[in-house]
């Protein structure tokens, strides 16, 4: 047996239905701060957020860098540059040719000198404007007198007039020492040989002149920047710090 509906319980004519309500995502978690378990990162990595440690500061966590991969950390000894070594070496040449001068001009035949000019003739041979075995005293002197001016500067301070002015100093290139008499007489006997020799080659085949300089054009392409006579004497010259110790104080 039915129960009638009661008419209050139906709908009313164009009545919809309401709509769902939508359903609500979970909420989402915070973002991460930490290793679940520990207040710190993992040891060796970077903080959140954070940069990673640079070489030479300690870790989070404790955990220390490797040893520098890369070369030793900025503010090392550096390598003299190429146009300041050329500059002091201009210099240093003008202060020893300088020097040199009185002992080249008294081997030269001012008397024939003064003929040539009188007369109009024109002089070719070395023998003509120079008296040669004084010539060759002349020369002897000058050597000396630029083996002295390198050779005493190099052992007492590292640097000639030209290396001062220019901030260079030589050392020895395998624990940046000062350099004793024989490092500093085996740059120059190095020297000598291809500026002297190349010179005395020049006269017997013109295009052997260019050897002489070989010698000092060699810091183009080296990478340690040395010159031949700086290869042979085991030395490099590097660019003055005066905030690092002085190798030739002697206090």
């Amino acid at each position: 047996m039915t129960t009638p509906q009661d008419p209050s319980d139906s709908p009313a004519p164009g009545w919809q239905p309401p709509d769902a309500a939508p359903p609500q995502e979970p909420e989402r978690p915070g973002p991460y701060e930490g290793t679940y378990g520990s207040s710190q990162p993992p040891p060796g990595t970077a903080p959140y957020g954070g940069a990673p440690p640079h070489p030479g500061q300690a870790h989070p966590g404790g955990a220390h860098p490797a040893p520098y991969a890369e070369g030793p950390p900025p503010g090392g000894p550096q390598l003299a540059g190429r146009w300041a070594r050329l500059g002091g070496a201009i210099l240093d040449s003008l202060i020893v040719g300088a020097a040199s001068v009185p002992f080249i001009v008294q081997a030269i035949k001012w008397d024939e000198l003064n003929k040539a000019a009188e007369s109009g003739d024109t002089m070719v041979a070395p023998g003509d404007v120079y008296d040669i075995p004084r010539l060759l005293i002349g020369y002897a002197f000058a050597l000396v007198i630029g083996f002295a001016y390198y050779v005493v500067q190099h052992v007492k301070w590292g640097q000639t007039i030209g290396k001062r002015a220019a901030g260079t100093r030589v050392v020895r290139a395998s624990d940046n020492g000062a350099i004793g008499w024989g490092e500093a007489i085996t740059r120059q006997v190095v020297t000598y040989i291809f500026s002297v020799g190349s010179a005395a080659l020049n006269f017997v085949v013109p295009i052997f002149g260019v050897l002489g300089i070989l010698d000092p054009a060699w810091i183009l392409w080296d990478q340690r920047r040395q010159a031949l006579h700086d290869k042979a004497a085991g030395t490099v010259v590097l660019k003055v710090d005066h905030r690092a110790p002085n190798p030739y104080h002697r206090g």
